[in-house]
């Protein structure tokens, strides 16, 4: 009898679930890295795991993240000094640096070398989600007196910033699956592979640049205007108010590379203005932005993040 290939995927996950219904339940389960970076969404924003040390395949690299216990991410070694407290994505994040890396830095320690930097970030993590962990990690933590930094990728966030952006089409896993993900052998990747065969869109490596542009344009300069004043109103009633200062983090879009000159210099107009719109709030103390990629501008494996360290920022 011929199966479909709904029915050969049925019967994958069939497989695979016994295999991790035979494996004893371990708290220490977890000894190699995992396929993909884990996180999840917590009904309010997107957050790490909490207070672990963890491994994950990126780029070709093995990457090693600490997170405290409201799973932000510790960067760096150094021990003094102020400490800079961030909310955003995985640009920001920055995952392709590891913990183990002697190298490379990562973007927020060049521009705050001499200070403790603490991210509070995960993919898929829009600038409104953010603003919900804002409040959160005040409520636990406060940040009152402290300087903060709030990253922008402009790849992804200006699409993020519509209200009816739904983060839940993007990210695998729940909380509790989270969890069992560090508790059960392999059960990180069935789960992934449940997730996948639901239509949930993530850990892609091709190129989607051509496809983003024609969305991009299908959305409007209005519609894109109203979601960024949006956006900064709602930044502006936030908790970002009790910091000592604050500071914007702006990345340029990873899809403006391939695109053609006019297309380029639309995106360009647009990338500044909003770079503008956030200095002219008043919001923020400094406005880093990072200039547009050029064509050699060199790209993680996925094609969808720049590297640490390969982005210049200035002051706006």
């Amino acid at each position: 009898m011929l199966l479909n290939m709904n029915s050969i995927s049925t019967v994958k996950v069939i497989t695979m679930v016994s295999m991790l219904l035979c494996c004893p339940i371990n708290a220490h389960a977890f000894s190699n890295c995992f396929s993909f970076i884990p996180y999840a969404n917590n009904n309010s924003f997107i957050q790490l795991p909490a207070d672990k040390n963890f491994c994950f395949h990126y780029s070709k690299k093995k990457i090693h993240f600490t997170t405290d216990e409201f799973g932000g991410r510790k960067v760096g070694s150094v021990n003094y000094g102020d400490e800079i407290i961030a909310f955003g994505e995985s640009q920001l994040l920055g995952l392709d640096f590891s913990d183990k890396e002697k190298v490379a830095k990562h973007d927020l320690s060049v521009l705050f070398p001499s200070s403790r930097i603490t991210i509070y970030a995960a993919p898929n993590n829009g600038p409104l989600q953010a603003i919900e962990q804002i409040s959160e990690i005040y409520r636990l933590k406060p940040f009152t007196g402290k300087n903060l930094v709030i990253g922008f990728n402009y790849g992804t966030d200006i699409f993020r910033i519509d209200p009816d952006w739904k983060p839940e089409k993007f990210v695998p896993l729940d909380m509790s699956q989270l969890q069992r993900s560090f508790d059960i052998p392999g059960y990180h990747d069935v789960a992934l592979f449940i997730a996948r065969l639901k239509g949930v869109k993530f850990g892609s490596t091709v190129s989607d640049a051509d496809a983003i542009r024609k969305y991009y344009k299908s959305i409007g300069q209005m519609q894109r205007n109203r979601n960024i004043q949006g956006w900064l109103l709602s930044l502006q009633k936030s908790e970002v108010n009790n910091a000592q200062e604050l500071h914007l983090v702006l990345y340029p879009p990873y899809w403006f590379i391939g695109a053609s000159q006019k297309t380029k210099k639309e995106i360009s107009l647009d990338y500044m203005s909003l770079a503008c719109k956030a200095h002219l709030s008043g919001i923020f103390n400094t406005v880093y932005v990072s200039p547009l990629p050029k064509e050699n501008t060199k790209l993680a494996e996925d094609n969808r993040h720049f590297l640490s360290g390969e982005m210049i920022f200035q002051k706006y």
